[in-house]
């Protein structure tokens, strides 16, 4: 019974170092740390890894864990000195792709924007110019017909003058006429009976 037993709490003991097994673990950022034989600051020490270096957690003990890193090594150290989290080797790459392809958009967005305001500007100068063009044909017109309007003026009053002159010129042409007349009126009267006189004596 008992060897069933130590059996089984083996076969649980692999199952957990398995488990422990699968997961990643990386070391402390702030310190370098040395490797040892054993569980324990009594056995001698095998090497040492760099802080934040990524390592493989074969087993656990108290409160050392076995751990192999990327060399193939495998030794045990502080489990207090590993971190789930990983090194900032590790992330920085990764922030500096992600910050490079945020600049690169940003850049994307900056170029397109001063595009548009460019393009609004241009416009923006282009409407003021042609309003500016509006405003000095408009004046021109005004003054065009301003003149125009004098002329007008100008010649209504010279059609009136002429109006007048002809008036003038019909009414002494009339006045003529009938003084003639009258004249003529009273002169062939004054004739006409003298030669009737003369016939008669003749």
């Amino acid at each position: 019974m008992k060897k069933i037993t130590k059996i089984l709490f083996s076969c649980l003991c692999l199952t957990a170092a398995m488990q422990v097994q699968a997961a990643t673990h990386y070391v402390s950022e702030n310190l370098n740390t040395f490797l040892r034989k054993g569980a324990g600051d009594q056995f001698r020490i095998s090497g040492a890894i760099q802080a934040g270096e990524p390592v493989t957690v074969l087993n656990q003990k108290d409160k050392y864990s076995l751990i192999r890193d990327s060399r193939n090594r495998e030794g045990w150290i502080l489990t207090s000195e590993l971190s789930n989290s990983p090194s900032s080797k590790e992330e920085n790459p990764a922030l500096k792709k992600q910050i490079q392809e945020l600049s690169l958009k940003l850049n994307k967005l900056d170029e397109d924007w001063q595009q548009r305001t460019a393009e609004m500007q241009r416009r923006t100068r282009q409407a003021e110019q042609q309003s500016s063009e509006l405003l000095e044909k408009n004046s021109q017109l005004n003054r065009e017909l301003e003149i125009t309007k004098n002329k007008n003026r100008d010649l209504e009053a010279l059609l009136d003058a002429g109006k007048r002159e002809i008036a003038i010129q019909w009414f002494i042409y009339g006045g003529s006429v009938l003084g003639v007349g009258l004249i003529l009126g009273l002169i062939i009267p004054l004739i006409l009976p003298k030669r009737r006189r003369r016939d008669g004596w003749s």
